[in-house]
């Protein structure tokens, strides 16, 4: 997890654990949690936002079983706007995009600018954005 500095990059990756075929398009839901799997109390989630690795079109991502589609996830660890500290964050909850369920995995963050994450539209493993990205996390 790197970038430009102060700027924190991940990706992550959702995989198909069904036997039959799916598709994604769009962007997923983001949430930072505490270790207690609480919602932090400050932050926002933005879509596509000004980061090269989270600003691109999103596509349809057909996925077979086992398969994985992926997005990239962005902030901010200076802290700025009067801020002194940084809301830190021991889980991240995601929501697929056009679901209502919702996958909790680790993610170790102080995301500054009150908790302000850059979410990416899903992407498949042969698209140019692999190219620019952190390496996946499951």
């Amino acid at each position: 997890m790197s970038g430009a500095a102060g700027t924190i990059e991940a990706t992550f990756g959702l995989r198909n654990t069904s036997t039959t075929a799916c598709a994604l398009v769009g962007f997923p839901g983001a949430a930072l949690l505490d270790s207690a799997g609480a919602a932090l109390a400050q932050q926002t989630t933005v879509r596509g936002g000004s980061y090269s690795f989270t600003d691109f079109s999103a596509s349809r991502v057909s996925l077979g079983p086992g398969d994985s589609a992926y997005f990239n996830v962005g902030y901010s660890d200076v802290p700025s706007g009067g801020e002194t500290t940084c809301p830190a964050s021991a889980k991240l909850e995601v929501t697929p995009p056009n679901d209502f369920s919702q996958l909790t995995t680790s993610f170790q963050a102080s995301a500054c600018d009150h908790g302000t994450l850059t979410v990416s539209p899903v992407f498949g493993a042969g698209s140019p954005e692999t190219q620019t990205t952190a390496p996946p996390s499951s």
